[in-house]
């Protein structure tokens, strides 16, 4: 499909890429990789048209790829950068078709880029992320998304992806494998160029080395190693890491075979992690002698705590899992893949947990297999020859350690779970939320001890509350099972029995009761497990009150702080207009002045304004304070923009506020909200620049579609730096001095679904805000 031919490209006296030949069938993955300047980078530009090599030739399905990016994409190449380059103001459907767009008369079919859109990411097996959602506000995994999709909306014949999970967590990092995948089964031909070798040795068929701008290595995936590739990149003689674990560790397992039998078995299953570069593994002992027994896990390395305490709760019986088929066959079971075909429970679990590859090696004694070691992998699971000689080398001499010293062993291996499970619940009564901490301790402390069911009763403040690890239909009720742990009875039938250990708190009284349905001994180490879990859920409970008393004084903090920001409001904006109100309401009751009726009437009518303003701010006050509550409601509906800004000029009466509007401009908004913000506007340009102040009112571009844009501009001496700051969200909050006028323009703006944009200099200031359209999405 694509063949690269003796390519080379220059940049002066620097050779980027030097005689590189290499070819991509399709349905086949090439892994390119190298260290920084290796040419990884050119060759990508190379094959995608953006840079023309100085020899060679590229060519796709026999036909050269040109000499521009346009002739490369007429070719079928589609380049996923690194960088994305996508329009993060633009939603997803406006991404996939941008300078393709499907158009419907003289606008754009939108409907129809969407219901494209939907079906590319049907096709590629993907959620289909929020369409109406700007790139900007989605995930960098969803992003990667999007920019594969536009990748393949022509259905391109070679794709080539620039480290595509670079910056994606783990499960982010699997969705984009599974398109790969994905794109790889419908025969598309993919060069990937990747730092992490986890990825190249998962996804690749065949893995390129890069060296000096030189074709160093290409190798099949399955006959390579990772530490081998690693060294060929480095310019280091490369020997496979399995072969050289294998030459010490035959030196090593004599002097394995004089240590102490309790230390060969860690030991052996720390190296075998080293040596087979897997750093999850797994140790599953025989219930019993025999074969035909049931699996344990009793120990795991870097397993995640939920799947760790998962496989520990289940045994393993099922013959057709893959770890019990390792111990019935007595051979190394290879699980590629643990999300096809049945592979048994802990096969379930572990793809449940993210993890994909598996692999399974008995340990053998002189009565069968007694163990299984289990490695598991984050991408598809491979063995070469080397590596399953490694296998076979730690399965006998983990046999041997077994044989040696199984009982005791067995002893450690309880006493660091007693001791284990204590620091565990410690840990539990330390964290935030007391409630989650106490039901994961009481599972944790029922796995513990081998109970069938735990219990933990609070009183607190006459309230009674029961947490349980079992449904109340399983288990006597908890008034049964104290009394029979108090009395030390035991049920009708003989079987059940139970211990019951109380604590006091600051809050009231608690009691933990542990039931065993089965017979089951308490041993000594149960009831010193109890006893600790009840001191350590008196903690949780104490740290619970504790933390409840933080956030209620926080709360009163914020609402004291909330009552003395109001209060110097109110002093600050409601000073102007009594003082007004006060001086020509005093003026007109001098008993010793007449004044004539025109006087009289300009004081009542002063009055009257200054009443109005008095209200208009109590309200605004209100507003103000509802919006730092967050129980601010707007009435919203369809309105029209420039009717406000005419009444809000009315209102205003300046003469110089010049309405360059179009006569119907709707928007989606609350009538009365709008009107105060125009006048809020207009009122701080009158007042704060010098008179004659010229006040403009257009009609701007809005930055995002469905909004409409109005600027307020005027000449006068420019807006302070903090109010700018404020009104560009730049600074969360002017101090109490400042006016209620640009709280009320931006919370208002904010609150109704828009923007506001502000610039200033000593020319003057502009105010832009924006508005939608039709009613925003739910």
């Amino acid at each position: 499909m694509l063949v690269l031919q003796h390519v080379t490209k220059s940049y002066g006296a620097i050779r980027a890429l030097d005689d590189v030949s290499f070819s991509v069938e399709p349905g086949e993955v090439v892994a390119v990789v190298g260290e920084n300047g290796a040419g990884k980078s050119t060759l990508v530009k190379c094959i995608a048209g953006a840079e023309i090599p100085d020899t060679g030739s590229i060519a796709v399905g026999g036909a050269s790829i040109g000499r521009s990016p346009k002739t490369s994409l007429r070719r079928g190449i589609s380049v996923v950068w690194q960088d994305l380059a996508l329009c993060e103001n633009l939603d997803v459907a406006a991404n996939l078709f941008l300078g393709q767009e499907l158009v419907s008369g003289v606008g754009l079919n939108r409907a129809e880029m969407h219901s494209a859109t939907m079906q590319v990411f049907r096709d590629l097996g993907v959620e289909v992320p929020d369409l109406s959602r700007p790139i900007g506000r989605l995930s960098g995994g969803q992003r990667q998304l999007v920019a594969i999709a536009r990748a393949t909306l022509d259905q391109p014949r070679v794709l080539i992806l620039d480290e595509p999970t670079a910056a994606l967590g783990v499960i982010e990092t699997q969705t984009i494998h599974e398109v790969i995948r994905t794109l790889q089964a419908d025969g598309v031909a993919i060069v990937l160029v990747s730092h992490q070798l986890d990825e190249v040795f998962g996804l690749a068929d065949q893995i390129l080395v890069l060296r000096h701008g030189r074709k160093v290595s290409l190798t099949n995936r399955s006959e390579t190693h990772p530490d081998d590739v690693v060294a060929i990149m480095a310019g280091i003689e490369a020997d496979t890491t399995a072969s050289q674990q294998l030459n010490r560790l035959h030196s090593l397992s004599e002097q394995l075979a004089d240590a102490d039998a309790t230390a060969v078995l860690p030991l052996t299953v720390t190296s075998l992690s080293d040596a087979m570069s897997c750093d999850r593994l797994a140790v599953f002992i025989g219930a019993g002698e025999g074969r035909d027994n049931s699996l344990q896990l009793t120990a795991a390395l870097n397993l995640s705590p939920n799947l760790e305490r998962k496989l520990r709760t289940l045994p393993v019986v099922d013959p057709g899992d893959f770890v019990m088929d390792a111990a019935n066959t007595e051979r190394i079971v290879l699980v590629p893949d643990l999300r096809d075909g049945d592979v048994g429970m802990v096969g379930r679990l572990a793809a449940q947990s993210g993890l994909v590859g598996a692999w399974a090696a008995p340990i053998v004694g002189q009565d069968g297999t007694m163990a299984v070691i289990v490695g598991f992998t984050a991408v598809q699971a491979a063995l070469q020859t080397e590596q399953m000689q490694l296998l076979e080398l730690f399965s006998t001499m983990a046999g041997a350690a077994i044989d040696r010293g199984q009982l005791i062993e067995s002893l450690r291996v309880n006493v660091q779970s007693l001791e284990g499970l204590q620091g565990v619940l410690e840990v539990f009564a330390a964290v935030e939320d007391p409630q989650e901490s106490l039901a994961v301790a009481l599972d944790a402390l029922k796995s513990g001890i081998g109970a069938d069911a735990a219990l933990l009763r609070v009183v607190h403040a006459n309230n009674t509350s029961v947490l349980s690890t079992e449904g109340p239909d399983t288990i006597p009720p908890i008034d049964a099972l104290v009394s029979m742990a108090n009395h030390d009875e035991l049920h009708s039938d003989g079987q059940q029995c139970a211990e019951c250990v109380s604590f006091d708190w600051s809050g009231g009284r608690g009691e933990v009761v542990a039931w065993w349905a089965a017979g089951t001994a308490r041993s000594d180490e149960a009831i010193s497990v109890l006893h600790g879990a009840a001191n350590s859920f008196r903690l949780a409970l104490e740290r619970g009150l504790v933390r409840e008393a933080r956030q209620e004084s926080s709360n009163l903090r914020a609402s004291r702080a909330l009552e003395r920001n109001l209060t110097r409001r109110l002093g600050h904006e409601l000073r102007t207009p009594l003082t007004a109100i006060q001086g020509f309401a005093s003026t007109l009751m001098q008993s010793d002045v007449e004044w004539a009726d025109a006087d009289r009437r300009r004081f009542t009518e002063l009055i009257e304004v200054e009443s109005e303003r008095l209200s208009r701010l109590v309200d605004a006050l209100f507003d103000t304070a509802s919006m730092e509550a967050g129980t601010f409601l707007p009435n919203l509906d369809y309105c029209g923009l420039t009717i406000a800004a005419q009444r809000a000029r009315q209102l205003i009466g300046e003469q110089f506020i010049t309405l360059d509007l179009p006569e119907s401009l709707t928007v989606w908004a609350d009538g009365d909200r709008l009107e105060q913000v125009f006048i809020n506007l207009f009122g701080n340009s009158v007042r704060h620049n010098p008179p004659g102040t010229a006040v403009v009112v257009s009609v701007a571009e809005p930055s995002r579609p469905g909004m409409a844009a109005v600027e307020v501009r005027d000449n006068g001496a420019g807006l302070p730096p903090d109010v700018l700051a404020f009104l560009n969200g730049q600074q969360p909050e002017l101090g109490p001095d400042r006016g209620l006028g640009v709280r009320l323009v931006r919370g208002f703006v904010l609150a109704l679904g828009g923007e506001v944009v502000a610039t200033s200099s000593s020319e003057g200031s502009a105010i832009t805000i924006m508005l939608p359209r039709e009613p925003l999405p739910s």
